[in-house]
């Protein structure tokens, strides 16, 4: 298991090694436990997000792959009010 932080912004998606505490003010840190597999897995949609946001794509496109990665890490998070947010701002129908 890998643990990392995600931090949701509203501009990037990141996941960190530790936690920085500069990195609340730029979003929500929640903290995972990670397989290795699925870590790459999630690295790898994250990357897609900010390659969509960079590119300018339609908001649509953004918003579907943001909440993607946020059901993938859902099962993860350690705390039950984070899992609780992840799977809240994950869902369609918010």
């Amino acid at each position: 298991m890998i643990r990392k932080f995600l931090v949701c912004g509203k501009q990037q998606l990141y996941l960190q090694q530790q936690i920085i505490e500069g990195f609340s003010e730029i979003g929500k840190v929640i903290e995972l436990q990670l397989p290795i597999r699925n870590f790459w897995d999630i690295e790898e949609d994250i990357k897609e997000v900010n390659y969509l946001l960079s590119a300018g794509e339609s908001s649509s496109e953004i918003v579907t792959a943001y909440r993607k990665v946020l059901r993938s890490c859902a099962q993860y998070a350690t705390k039950e009010d984070d899992r609780l947010w992840l799977y809240l701002h994950g869902s369609e129908k918010r």
